[in-house]
């Protein structure tokens, strides 16, 4: 109890704030993965401290480049611990444990612990156009309340115009209407045979710096897409906690070689 009114004390005192983003969706597909290695990847242009943790089973690997947090012996102080190290934490949810982060999350009043150690909560739900994945955005709700921003995170599977229909005539729609959540579509992939050829996953591909020049301007063109939807709810996902320390690199011209004649 003492160190948490120290560290209460001196956030008060430095006039700071910590951001900790929860993704998840127990709904298989949604691309919670995805847009975790997006946003960090945002960061990293930026040169923002931060870390990527994933919440996953002894026997299921984390997600590449992040640190896992074990829901088998996970306990509240460890995972305070965990999000009070980095000012700013993106926390990917594994699929399936969505419940059990909600019980964890409500059992240990964690609602309450976070508000006073001055960090603050964004909850960030990828869904898709299947009416299944606006279950998770209610259960969401539910345990987090209004002590949490929300975002929902569009996957998009076939056009905007479709998808949005489907969102905007669902309950799930009204309840995020009601916290005044912001909304993010990221862009359906059309470079799967240039990672095929490349021998990459997206989320490999996604941690890897030089990418464009491998996989072309289709990779290029949605990159752009997907880190401008970022930088228009950056404030609103990061915060206080967003401190850059450098910017970020012009975008490289992708040029394709002209192919030689044969002789």
């Amino acid at each position: 109890m003492f160190s948490i009114i120290c560290r209460i004390a001196m956030r008060i005192a430095n006039n700071t704030m910590k951001k900790l983003i929860i993704i998840q969706n127990d709904y298989p597909g949604t691309g919670k993965s995805t847009l975790a290695l997006c946003l960090q990847r945002y960061l990293q242009q930026y040169g923002v401290a931060h870390q990527l943790l994933s919440l996953t089973e002894e026997d299921i690997p984390a997600m590449p480049g992040s640190t896992a947090l074990d829901a088998s012996t996970l306990t509240p102080r460890e995972f305070l611990a965990a999000i009070d190290a980095i000012p700013l934490t993106i926390l990917d949810v594994g699929t399936g444990l969505g419940e059990f982060f909600n019980k964890f999350y409500q059992a240990s009043e964690m609602d309450q612990i976070l508000n006073e150690t001055g960090i603050a909560v964004s909850v960030v739900l990828p869904v898709t156009a299947d009416r299944e994945s606006f279950d998770s955005v209610i259960e969401a709700a539910e345990v987090f309340s209004d002590n949490a921003e929300y975002l929902i995170a569009h996957l998009v599977t076939s056009c905007y115009d479709e998808d949005d229909k489907v969102w905007d005539t669902s309950y799930a729609a009204r309840v995020m209407d009601m916290f005044e959540a912001v909304e993010l579509h990221i862009p359906e992939i059309t470079f799967q045979l240039e990672l095929s050829n490349e021998r990459l996953s997206l989320d490999s591909a996604l941690q890897q710096q030089d990418v464009e020049e491998r996989l072309g301007k289709e990779y290029t063109k949605w990159n752009r897409r997907v880190m401008g939807q970022v930088d228009s709810a950056r404030q609103y996902l990061f915060g206080d906690a967003f401190r850059p320390t450098m910017a970020p690199k012009p975008a490289k011209t992708v040029r394709k070689a002209k192919a030689k004649l044969a002789a």
